[in-house]
């Protein structure tokens, strides 16, 4: 049993060593990354997480969070949050916005961002999707994750302390009207 101060080495981008099924020791990484446990037989592989966030709009400003917690506590990111497993991205970022915001929103067209970055200590790998959205029912109060809420202009990005760089370029996307989905790739390249 391992101690909860012990240090535990762990990557987000190395293979799985042993399978979080049934804990037998995986056989070596395939070229594809994923690794097969020769009990069960499933194959495991080490995936981005995806998560959506919001570009909300309203009167040439964009909403951004203050995040309550860390990672990046006290920095500028936009409402939404990890996808749940089977969910639909549009209901992740609704469901999101109600609880950071508790707010309806309605999402329109296509994403407006793909972006990978790390998150927290470990550096986790995550997929960021990214929408433009309005607010049709309530007015945004901070709950859940949100410390307090703020709205930006275009003028005001440059110098706003976001905690991911995608957010900046998503909000700037979203209020300039650009239409073809932004892809960034940040930190590690």
């Amino acid at each position: 049993m391992t101690d909860p101060e012990q240090k535990v080495p762990f990557s987000p981008t190395e293979p799985y060593r042993f399978c979080p099924a049934d804990g037998t020791q995986l056989e070596e990484p395939r070229p594809s990354g994923g690794a097969t446990c020769p009990l069960c037989g499933r194959s495991w592989y080490r995936s981005s997480a995806p998560a959506v966030g919001a570009a909300i709009v309203r009167d040439g400003r964009a909403l951004v969070a203050v995040r309550a917690h860390e990672p990046e506590k006290g920095r500028l990111d936009l409402p939404g949050g990890f996808v749940e497993v089977g969910e639909h991205p549009v209901d992740g970022l609704v469901r999101e916005a109600r609880e950071e915001l508790g707010v309806e929103i309605e999402v329109s067209g296509p994403p407006i961002l793909l972006g990978i970055h790390t998150y927290g200590p470990e550096g986790a790998y995550v997929l960021a999707i990214g929408f433009r959205a309005s607010i049709v029912e309530g007015e945004p109060n901070p709950t859940d994750d949100v410390a307090k809420i703020r709205w930006l202009s275009a003028d005001e990005l440059d110098a706003a302390d976001f905690a991911w760089e995608h957010d900046r370029e998503m909000i700037r996307a979203a209020l300039t009207g650009t239409a073809e989905p932004t892809q960034t790739r940040t930190e590690y390249y």
